[in-house]
């Protein structure tokens, strides 16, 4: 592979890791405020918060297994995301 074409490639394994990354961060965000928004609740709300945070809950949990795999497919090729993304910003 020539070398343009690893810097290439490194540079779209870095995109998708960002990607994965600020997927979990939004939802765990978000979890964050609908446990929030839970414990805030009136009684007559809290059923409805409840499930809001859960399905949050379950939206973070999903974005959590995403990055890990991300980052599982790219490990083998850490070096190279290292070494490429210098090389594109060059």
């Amino acid at each position: 592979m020539t070398e343009n074409a690893t810097s290439e490639v490194a540079a779209i394994g870095d995109r998708l890791l960002d990607d994965a990354y600020l997927g979990r961060f939004s939802a765990e965000s978000e979890c964050q405020w609908a446990l929030g928004a839970w414990f805030q609740e009136a009684d007559a709300g809290r059923r409805g918060a409840y499930f809001a945070y859960r399905m949050a809950l379950d939206r973070e949990e999903a974005a959590a297994r995403h990055l890990e795999r991300v980052w599982r497919f790219a490990e083998p090729c850490e070096t190279r995301f290292v070494h490429g993304a210098a090389s594109v910003v060059e």
